[in-house]
Order: structure tokens, then C-alpha cells, then sequence
């Protein structure tokens, strides 16, 4: 069943009425017609099974069917702060991330970054990337759609990661401990995790001290040097499966 999110206020509506894009997409890439059922999530936890009425490209009618309360979110909020990488690379993490199960994604200016800076990454390149966050979104069955925030430089990109209950830094240098030794150590399972991932080529030495400093573990992920797009998803991955959700 295809799953859409939508403004909270168009299921106050009787029928519901779905227009722009979302219609577009219903009628003529999708084919939908009157009797197909779609899912429409209002981006609080709930889902709403409807039946079409009426499809066309300007307008979709919807009858609500059934309201349910999927339990597709993880219960602890993690948080990446993504250092840059080149676009295609950023896009993938993005959408992987997604269907991980990732509540906020934050980019960040490092050292490493290429000449990048927060400016670069506004306007129309945010908006594409909230997008392919929705997208993976609604086909991942989330219930909630993660945030995509403006660009920050390493510093407070650190500071607010220091935030977290728990805050991790990927190091391939030899401050990291490994990342099961660090969840090991905890006394309860934290209610946020918060990672920050250097671009290709890693945090420079002095960017992880910066980290330490601020109470963010720097963590390693296993003796073999894993790319920036690949280290995030790992790294959640042993924290959900440590932290019992992954089934």
C-alpha cells in the first residue's frame, strides 16, 4: 500500500482532499483509481487507511477507513551529524538513514569538508534533501518524518551533540574505543544518541579532541577503515541491536 504524508489538517476534511504534487503522483504515476487504498500518515505516530473516490491530477478525494498507531519508530531519538561528503554520498545517507530509523540529520562543516560552508548547503539543496528524506520515509513505513536542519560548523555541531544522553564521535585514531565497549559501560538505556561521522578522510585529530572535550565518546567501529557513508548507518545499526530494537 502506498504511503503518503500529509498536512494533519487535510484528515480533518470529509472526504479528505489530496491536490498538488501528491495528486499528480496518485493519478498519473502511479495510476491510482477510484476503489485503491493508500496510507496517509499525519507525522504524530498515527496512520489512516483510505479509500479513493474520485482520482485526477488537480484533485484526489479519500474516504478514511481505519486510523492505527504503528509501532515503526525506534524508542530511543538518534541523532547524525553527517560532516559533508561529495553529493551523491549525502543523499545516500540521507535516505539510508531513514529506513534505519534516524530521527534528525545535521550537516556539518569540517576541516575535510572541501571548502564548504553552511551557506553552500541552504536553500534548494536542504529542499532536495527533505524530500529524499520523505520518500524514504513513506516507503520505509516511519511514521515520523526525520528532520533535516541547516548546516552547522564542527563546533556547534559538537556542542549540540554534547546534548544528547549519549554522544559518540567516529575516530579512526587511536582516542576511540571500541563502540561495544562503550555500550557495555552504560547504566540504562538512553533516551537519545547523538553520532558525529567525518567527511572522506575523517575528523582531523584536533576536531575529535574538540568532541572529547565536550563529553562526546570517541568510538571506533572494528578494525577495518569504513567509508563515510557506511560508518553512520554501522554504528546505529550495533546501537539499535544493543539497545534491543531491532526486533
Amino acid at each position: 500500500m502506498h504511503r503518503f504524508f500529509v498536512d494533519p489538517r487535510a484528515l480533518a476534511e470529509r472526504p479528505v482532499r489530496l491536490r498538488g504534487d501528491l495528486a499528480h503522483q496518485c493519478a498519473r504515476v502511479l495510476r491510482l483509481a477510484p476503489g485503491d487504498h493508500i496510507m496517509l500518515l499525519d507525522n504524530t505516530g498515527a496512520a489512516y487507511t483510505a479509500c479513493l473516490l474520485a482520482v485526477s491530477p488537480r484533485e484526489v478525494l479519500a474516504e478514511i477507513v481505519e486510523r492505527i498507531e504503528p509501532q515503526a519508530e525506534p524508542g530511543i531519538r538518534l541523532e547524525l551529524f553527517q560532516a559533508v561528503p561529495r553529493a551523491k554520498k549525502i543523499e545516500w545517507v540521507l535516505q539510508k538513514g531513514t529506513e534505519l530509523g534516524v530521527s534528525v540529520f545535521t550537516p556539518v562543516i569540517a576541516e575535510r569538508c572541501q571548502g564548504l560552508s553552511p551557506a553552500d548547503l541552504d536553500g534548494p539543496k536542504l529542499d532536495r534533501w527533505r524530500k529524499i528524506v520523505t520518500e524514504a520515509a513513506e516507503q520505509s513505513g516511519r511514521t515520523r518524518l526525520p528532520v533535516v536542519e541547516p548546516a552547522l560548523p564542527l563546533a556547534e555541531a559538537v556542542a549540540a551533540a554534547a546534548c544528547a544522553d549519549l554522544g559518540l564521535v567516529a575516530a579512526v585514531s587511536a582516542e576511540g574505543r571500541p563502540l561495544r565497549t562503550v555500550l557495555e559501560a552504560l547504566d540504562e538505556m538512553p533516551a537519545s544518541v547523538a553520532l558525529l561521522v567525518g567527511p572522506e578522510g575523517g575528523f582531523a585529530p584536533e576536531e575529535v579532541m574538540l568532541a572529547k572535550a565536550a563529553g562526546v565518546h570517541p568510538i571506533t567501529l572494528g578494525p577495518r577503515v569504513l567509508r563515510t557513508e557506511t560508518a553512520a548507518l554501522v554504528a546505529f545499526s550495533a546501537v539499535l541491536y544493543a539497545l534491543g530494537e531491532l526486533g
